[in-house]
């Protein structure tokens, strides 16, 4: 009876130990999470990539890779499928960088994103497509690749151009540029020469500035002269006329009223000449003067 006992109680024990462990690597494998399914496409390498490799979102664990393959309609291309947490917010601008960790030769999938916010839709069937683009040290080993390039064309330039017949016309121009140089001795020689000079001409031209400084001096005191005697003549002009105008106007009044009466004169003349020897005749006497005649 203690055997019998002693044995199922070993059996429970194994039984629920065993349980745990399952629910354990359930738990810690992260099958309770609800993900989705995506597949990231690339035509680049993958080294160092595997299935259960990590995929992180901007540095946040988001995922992992469940498996990859070739393309089998196009072989070029290299299909990465991956499981990454629903809360992550996958969009159409999403992309996949490939990313080293550390010095174990590993890598994982590092997931970020452009300004198309707009999500992209997946499903187990037709899991949703993300881009890959060139990790960082793709980008340098492709600049590596084109400075090499650029180098050995630069050196068969450089081997071309080094030649014997090159050379030669090379150490002609450095010939040239020798004698260029003396020439240029003997030109910066001749310009000490002329700035020497210079000091004598500035002189000359500072005396010349001061004699038209001085006459453009006395030109100002002949204008203000001109203008004061511009000035006077005219206030002699007006004074003339202020004294001339009034006598010339009472003459003219004068020498209207002569010719009036020269006129009545000559009129009355026209009419009576007996005037002239005679003299005016009366006024006939009006009502109530001395000679009035009624008339009948």
């Amino acid at each position: 009876m203690n055997n019998r006992s002693y044995a199922l109680r070993t059996g429970v024990f194994v039984a629920v130990f065993a349980v745990a462990i399952l629910l354990a690597t359930f738990w810690i494998s992260g099958t309770h999470r609800r993900r989705l399914p995506y597949v990231v496409v690339t035509r680049g390498n993958v080294f160092g990539l595997r299935s259960e490799s990590t995929v992180f979102y901007r540095g946040i664990t988001a995922g992992v890779v469940t498996h990859i393959r070739v393309n089998a309609q196009d072989p070029r291309e290299i299909l990465i499928f991956i499981a990454v947490d629903r809360r992550i917010p996958i969009t159409r601008g999403t992309y996949a960088e490939l990313k080293l960790q550390g010095v174990t030769g590993m890598s994982a999938l590092e997931l970020n994103t452009t300004a198309d916010m707009r999500l992209l839709a997946t499903s187990a069937a037709h899991p949703a497509r993300i881009p890959m683009h060139p990790s960082f040290f793709t980008r340098i080993t492709r600049a590596g690749t084109r400075v090499a390039q650029q180098l050995t064309v630069l050196s068969g330039d450089l081997e071309k151009t080094l030649n014997a017949a090159n050379r030669r016309h090379l150490a002609t121009i450095l010939s040239h540029a020798a004698q260029a140089s003396r020439q240029w001795v003997m030109l910066s020689a001749r310009l000490n020469q002329a700035a020497a000079r210079l000091p004598a001409m500035e002189t000359a031209a500072n005396t010349a500035l001061t004699r038209m400084a001085t006459l453009e001096k006395q030109m100002g005191i002949l204008s203000r002269h001109l203008k004061r005697l511009s000035e006077t003549a005219q206030g002699a002009s007006d004074v003339a006329l202020t004294r001339t105008l009034p006598k010339i106007d009472r003459a003219l009044d004068r020498l209207t009223r002569a010719a009036a009466d020269v006129q009545r004169l000559s009129r009355s003349l026209r009419h009576h000449p007996r005037e002239l020897l005679l003299g005016a005749r009366p006024l006939t006497p009006g009502p109530g003067e001395k000679g009035y005649k009624e008339t009948p």
